[in-house]
């Protein structure tokens, strides 16, 4: 195997191991994997993240309106900068945020990210692709 192989293949292990920590409900877990200056976008948050500690609080109030969140990472494309990734999220809702009646229903959404990495394995940029409407899609509120 070449060391761009070598490369490739820990840079898709740390991808897994990076929506394993995301997936944990700890808001912390994820920190390990970002250089503590590291940005983070959400497409739908439309919000650039500078930091760990700005990282963390969005995460962790993501976090809230469900439990058991998954990301399950499914296929992977890698370039010298790092590695993309598309992606199924699902949890089940637990609050009435979006109505009494969605209260208990599992959401399931598909997504990709994009992970910029530095010369020590450490996620620099993290970029999430979804659409706002996806989760009360898969809620049945939307056609």
């Amino acid at each position: 195997m070449s060391s761009t192989e070598e490369r490739d293949a820990r840079r898709i292990k740390l991808a897994e191991e990076l929506f394993e920590a995301w997936s944990s409900g700890d808001a912390d877990a994820p920190e390990k994997y970002f250089k503590p200056e590291g940005t983070l976008y959400d497409v739908v948050a439309g919000k650039l993240h500078d930091g760990w500690p700005e990282i963390r609080e969005f995460f962790a109030g993501g976090l809230t309106p469900g439990r058991d969140l998954r990301l399950i990472p499914e296929r992977y494309w890698v370039n010298d900068e790092g590695v993309a990734l598309t992606w199924i999220m699902s949890m089940t809702i637990t609050d009435d945020s979006m109505g009494p009646e969605i209260k208990g229903k599992r959401t399931r959404v598909m997504g990709m990210t994009e992970l910029d990495y530095n010369d020590d394995d450490l996620v620099v940029k993290e970029v999430d692709y979804w659409t706002a409407d996806d989760i009360p899609r898969s809620l049945g509120l939307k056609d």
